[in-house]
């Protein structure tokens, strides 16, 4: 029994090493710290000034997490600057069924001048769950040589980073339309 134990989750692990070939997503490296690190410059109308696009980016971070307060680590408006630290589920496969393999956290920033906002995503740190263990910096699951009983670990961080840049990604996009949206001012009685 006690061998059963140790046995079947470990089983679980190799299974899902031996995921569908998948190959490694083009994630966004920095070229001086070798950090994963998704930024844009974003230019808008000049009409819009600093304070509109940090009130927009307020409004965006309470309808982008469901805890805004407690994601929200530094928030100044004089500077124009929101900085907040967040975390995606991740899985991973194994028969066909993909299975809670704990979270990826990642620090979100924001920076708004007249005219235009700049978003920085990264710190990217895997957490693991149950027993997964945790994997650290998501940079070290790049092309790793890091292996368990023969098999490679790569295939299934390959899994994670895909499900990280979708998401980032996904994310991103949801900003960037928020920010960009064109509010209408109406002065109805309601």
């Amino acid at each position: 029994m006690k061998t059963l134990l140790i046995v079947l989750p470990t089983l679980l692990v190799i299974t899902s090493f031996a995921q569908s070939k998948t190959e490694s997503p083009q994630l966004p490296i920095d070229e001086l710290t070798k950090l994963i690190n998704y930024t844009e410059i974003v230019q808008l109308d000049t009409s819009f000034t600093k304070n509109d696009l940090y009130l927009r980016g307020r409004e965006w971070f309470a309808k982008a997490y469901s805890s805004s307060k407690n994601v929200i680590q530094l928030d100044e408006k004089e500077s124009g600057k929101i900085v907040a630290k967040a975390l995606m589920p991740v899985y991973h496969k194994s028969m066909g069924t993909n299975y809670p393999s704990g979270y990826i956290n990642y620090t979100i920033t924001i920076s708004f001048k007249d005219g235009r906002y700049k978003y920085e995503v990264s710190n990217f740190y895997h957490t693991g769950q149950n027993s997964i263990p945790d994997y650290g910096f998501c940079e070290a699951m790049i092309n790793t040589t890091r292996k368990t009983l023969g098999f490679s670990y790569q295939k299934t961080f390959d899994y994670y980073l895909h499900q990280m840049d979708n998401n980032i990604n996904n994310l991103i996009g949801n900003l960037k339309t928020s920010m960009n949206a064109i509010t209408t001012s109406k002065n109805d009685d309601w």
